[in-house]
């Protein structure tokens, strides 16, 4: 008995309501093969807008199939109780195009061709919203072999509707319609298969070179199979990262598409697509001399962007990067996935919703506002439990000034490396010239050769120079140790292989010094030399280092003059926990640094603030849950209190 249908389906719904979660409940509903195996039928509404109209799903799709069927009109009645006529309004010779129709009010419907008992209709239906929206050819292919054979039953069209709203072309139009609409737009799509489609499917590559070269540069070829001028403008949006520009071909634009774009993006791009312009058509230059003029307007765009006094630029592109990043650890959508393809993933996001807000009549402030306001500490935690994989990148260095100090530097290793490209004259003098308004002039090393957010420190063959080496050691070797004496071995870090050697001279300095430097000159030298020293145990894996810092921000903790915060002691216990590369050992350590921070001298709002950067950090690794059961217990009696 227990084998029949109806026995089945009704143990399954008692399951279901009694015994399962409701977010696992729905999960399961909404999977179709689930549903047909326990004779599940779901009903539900369609909603058109912010109409305030609903209308049955079976209702509605039974007129629809009429209508497709050949009869001229139809009656529906919405959940309001008010009838409408449905009637097809296309042309002779066109696709059916469906309206709802009531006193002066009209209701276009979405496209429900693949409802009609027409093969040809369902199929001609598929193509063209497949190539306007560039649905990929093994998912196209898939729904082709369906229409071929039959039209689409109820419970069907939403799952086909939902594969065109997760490709980047279809959201990018949302997302530019709903702002420009004053309605609300979902800025980061739930869904793995949307990033897949923007950013190319993530293979097992180790570095972002290694996926420049795999996944990305296959995802390159599709959009330039699929619509060449278009395909460079989606293109562009990875453009994070030099290895991936240098992957994107041109070959198939003519001039007048290259210049087109090219001069959209001058005048409506994103900054992202701008940098990867100039590093594309430096890359050209030769072949396309007509292009010359608009990368020197592109270049001059980047040098002029204001980031104190306008928000159109890197001051929004920054936000929307932490506001993605953020939402893309809290939902835990990439989370399998190394840090740099999630990365990507929200760079490429940012600049495809940047790209929309520029080409918009919505308030930029406003915006930008918003966004920040809704950019939460689970950016800047998930930053920093990063490190453990990614020691060389910070949080910190997403600020908007840090950005356009790596645009300048991208901008100035691509025109050096094609030298030979550029002529004397104005682009010449703009990336090299010596004279005010130059990148040369105004960059301020060595900002713009610091690591970015998909690269390693593994991927720089800077070697540690001998001359620096020996300045490294004669300041820590001076008599007295102070803030100074760590100048030298910090910066170097972010620019060179760092190796154990100079960690763990440091670390001896700072036990020999009892943890106490000499000659502070202010609270923020002070913590920028706690922060490097706790970046140079990380790049340098340097145990040693580590439990040296330890001792010193205990010490600290404590102090009458430079007392450091419990945001500054976490900050620095994260940055240096990256000294431990295996997650077991990261995990014990940092819920061993928490732990006693938890049950240390919590004054005014600490006990809260520690509470929820634990818990943001044991969302953003899970594992951390192991060792910081203890804080958290702490915390709560605590604040409870």
């Amino acid at each position: 008995m227990t084998n029949s249908p109806n026995v089945r389906s009704a143990l399954a719904h008692a399951a279901l309501k009694e015994l399962v979660p409701p977010l696992i409940r729905e999960t399961l509903i909404e999977e179709s093969e689930f549903r047909k195996e326990y004779s599940f039928k779901t009903t539900s509404d369609i909603s058109f807008g912010d109409s305030g109209v609903s209308v049955q799903r079976s209702i509605l799709f039974e007129a629809v199939r009429k209508i497709l069927s050949g009869t001229s009109t139809e009656e529906v009645t919405d959940k309001g109780g008010q009838k409408w006529e449905l009637k097809n309004t296309s042309g002779e010779g066109k696709l059916p195009r469906l309206t709802l129709y009531r006193t002066e009010q009209s209701l276009v419907l979405p496209d429900y061709n693949t409802l009609s008992p027409d093969s040809s209709i369902r199929l001609s239906s598929l193509e063209k919203a497949a190539s306007e929206d560039n649905l990929p050819r093994s998912v196209r292919e898939e729904w082709h072999n369906i229409l071929s054979e039959r039209a689409l039953e109820d419970e069907e069209v939403n799952a086909f509707h939902n594969e065109f709203r997760d490709t980047p072309v279809h959201r990018a139009r949302s997302i530019r319609n709903e702002i420009t609409n004053g309605q609300n737009s979902t800025l980061v799509p739930l869904s793995r298969r949307f990033f897949q489609r923007l950013v190319g499917k993530y293979e097992g590559s180790a570095s972002i070179r290694d996926y420049a070269s795999g996944s990305a540069k296959t995802l390159f070829q599709e959009l330039s199979a699929w619509r060449p001028y278009d395909g460079i403008l989606f293109s562009l949006f990875l453009s994070s990262h030099s290895a991936l520009t240098d992957e994107i071909n041109v070959d198939q634009l003519s001039s007048e598409d290259l210049v087109s774009a090219f001069e959209f993006l001058d005048k409506h791009g994103d900054r992202i697509s701008q940098l990867g312009a100039i590093e594309v058509g430096l890359r050209i230059l030769p072949s396309k001399p007509e292009i010359e003029s608009i990368l020197i307007h592109l270049i001059k765009q980047i040098r002029d962007d204001d980031i104190n006094e306008n928000v159109n630029g890197f001051k929004l592109l920054s936000a929307l990067f932490a506001f993605v990043d953020g939402h893309l650890s809290r939902t835990r959508l990439l989370s399998a996935e190394p840090p740099f393809y999630r990365r990507l993933a929200a760079l490429s996001q940012a600049a495809l919703i940047h790209r929309q807000l520029l080409n918009s009549t919505v308030d930029l402030n406003e915006i930008y506002e918003w966004v920040v306001d809704n950019s939460d500490e689970q950016f800047y935690l998930q930053s920093l439990a990063d490190m453990r994989i990614e020691p060389s990148w910070h949080p910190g260095l997403a600020a908007a000034s840090q950005m356009k100090a790596d645009f300048f530097g991208r901008i100035m290793i691509a025109a050096n490396n094609y030298k030979e490209n550029i002529k004397d004259g104005e682009l010449s003098m703009l990336v090299f010239g010596a004279q005010p308004g130059s990148l040369n002039s105004l960059s301020e090393f060595p900002l713009q050769y610091f690591r970015g957010p998909l690269e390693r420190a593994e991927d720089t063959s800077n070697i540690l120079p001998t001359s620096v080496s020996k300045t490294i050691e004669t300041q820590i070797g001076a008599d007295e140790v102070e803030p100074s004496s760590f100048i030298v071995l910090v910066n170097s870090a972010m620019l060179f292989h760092v190796g154990v050697d100079q960690a763990e001279l440091a670390a001896k300095t700072l036990k020999s010094a009892s943890y106490r430097l000499a000659n502070i000159e202010n609270r923020t030298q002070f913590l920028n030399i706690l922060s490097g020293l706790a970046t140079v145990a990380a790049v340098a894996r340097s145990r040693m280092l580590v439990n040296e810092l330890r001792i010193l921000v205990r010490r600290y903790r404590r102090d009458a003059q430079y007392v450091l915060s419990i945001q500054e002691a976490l900050r620095i216990c994260l940055v240096a926990a990256a000294s431990f590369s295996d997650l077991s050992e990261w995990r014990d350590f940092v819920g061993d640094w928490l732990t006693e921070l938890a049950f240390g001298d919590l004054e005014g709002n600490d006990g809260k603030v520690l509470h929820s950067h634990l818990l943001c950090l044991c969302h953003a690794v899970p594992e951390l849950w192991v060792s910081c059961g203890r804080a958290d217990a702490a915390l709560k009696a605590f604040n409870a209190l």
